[in-house]
């Protein structure tokens, strides 16, 4: 109560003074500004700022940013207002810059070109430390520690949904206000494919039109851009697919008409190559996978293909590590074309369908116990569910009964086990769609590079 009441007290101060209101934050805890900063080190009165509070700012684990482009910015900022006083603190001030973090193109465009780094040896060493982070395997960049740990990011989740190239057939589903907005889309709709977010990109891979598709199409949810990369080795569909520590990991499936595959493929997205991994202990399509704690968890599907076979409600997990498969407790209920997400330590499945229909059934593994528990029904059943968690509920945003489509959305609030049907917002239309949580909030590295010109060049006269 007295911390609402003191920010309603500094949103006064907004009103009559910027300069007032960063005291007025700093004044009582680092931590608030650190929780603000994103928006705070926009403002002009943060060039006023001492060196010590900026340097106590800036080296915070918990500063709020989009990405470390952001804290260069404001360091240079910073600098620039008073470059004369200030150039005595610039190795202080750049040194807790996490220049490995830096993005690869804003590190060779911006930071490179900036005049005072470039004038200052030691400044120097720590961008060429960043740009060789960027050469480093996975592996090799844990090892640099501090300067590489990355900070809490400012997120904003999105619920994106792909049915195709026709209008408003692909389009992003915001939890906040429950809007949908389009996404614009020039590829045909997959059948039966696969799609993951992974840095601000959703991979598409696997399905099939009239035979399986080999390209993955790929879209750069910050950019709205799309292009195209070489697909799994293996093309078919009916797969599932999941991401954990830059790489995605497919699993399963079958060639259009033929029984289930025990495949399991990973792709780099550093280094863009694929490289086939161990099969699963058991074939499976038509199934679900999602990453936990950096292990690969398969869930249910089908024996046969996705029109006929026996459901399996068997599941298993993959370490990368150990490069092994170990079988987990079975599912209470056999199912496929389910959804399947993660909330804190479960791992729920959600509807589908098995040799009798449609389920209303909703599941959870406790991951710790190995231990399937059930859950309150849907109040609908489904054939197919598409569904997505952000935060502690799960948005169920499109399906199929077998005689009709998901009208209305729905919300399970797995902290109450209770569902919510939203009868004022309509389903995804498209019954057969693909589905992830994207992050729309990473930093568009064109518009940081023109922010960081402008603000260079309004801050060379020492103008704000």
């Amino acid at each position: 109560i007295f911390y609402s009441y003191f920010l309603q007290s500094c949103s006064l101060s907004l009103s009559l003074s910027p300069s007032l209101y960063i005291f007025c934050i700093y004044s009582i805890s680092p931590l608030l500004i650190v929780s603000l900063y994103i928006d705070v080190y926009k403002m002009d009165e943060f060039l006023q700022l001492d060196v010590k509070q900026v340097t106590h700012l800036l080296q915070q684990d918990t500063l709020t940013v989009r990405a470390e482009d952001q804290i260069y910015d404001a360091a240079v900022r910073w600098l620039k207002y008073d470059v004369l006083n200030r150039q005595q603190y610039m190795v202080d001030i750049l040194g807790k810059v996490r220049f490995p973090l830096v993005s690869k193109n804003f590190l060779s465009k911006t930071v490179q070109a900036e005049p005072l780094i470039q004038d200052n040896p030691e400044c120097l060493k720590m961008v060429i430390c960043g740009m060789r982070y960027h050469l480093l395997s996975p592996e090799d960049r844990e090892e640099l520690g501090e300067s590489s740990r990355p900070r809490r990011k400012k997120h904003d989740y999105r619920i994106a949904l792909f049915g195709g190239s026709q209008p408003q057939s692909c389009r992003y589903f915001n939890p906040k206000d429950y809007s949908w907005t389009d996404i614009r889309c020039p590829f045909e709709k997959r059948r039966d494919a696969a799609s993951v977010f992974w840095d601000n990109v959703v991979y598409i891979l696997g399905g099939s039109q009239l035979f399986p598709i080999k390209r993955m199409d790929c879209y750069n949810v910050v950019k709205d851009s799309w292009y195209s990369k070489l697909g799994p080795p293996n093309p078919r569909d009916s797969l599932a697919a999941c991401a954990s520590k830059g790489k995605i990991y497919t699993s399963g499936g079958s060639e259009v008409g033929s029984s289930a595959l025990n495949l399991f493929e990973c792709y780099d997205t550093r280094s863009e190559t694929w490289q086939t991994k161990p099969n699963m202990l058991m074939p499976r399509c038509s199934h679900g996978s999602v990453e936990a704690s950096g292990l690969i968890y398969v869930c249910g599907g089908s024996l046969g293909n996705n029109v006929s076979g026996r459901v399996l409600n068997d599941c298993e997990v993959y370490d990368p590590n150990t490069e092994e498969w170990r079988a987990l407790c079975g599912m209470r209920e056999a199912r496929k074309n389910h959804g399947l997400v993660v909330v804190n330590s479960r791992i729920y499945a959600v509807g589908g369908q098995n040799t009798l229909g449609g389920l209303d059934s909703v599941e959870y593994y406790e991951i710790g116990s190995n231990e399937w528990k059930m859950a309150s029904p849907m109040p609908w059943r489904g054939v197919t569910v598409k569904c997505a968690a952000v935060g502690s509920v799960i948005y169920v945003l499109a399906g199929f009964q077998g005689v009709g489509r998901l009208g209305h959305i729905m919300e399970y609030y797995t902290e109450t086990d209770k569902w919510v049907v939203s009868s004022k917002v309509r389903a995804f239309p498209v019954t057969s769609c693909l589905i992830c949580l994207v992050d729309t909030c990473g930093a568009n590295e064109e518009d940081m590079n023109s922010t960081s010109s402008s603000s260079s060049s309004s801050l060379a006269d020492g103008r704000m």
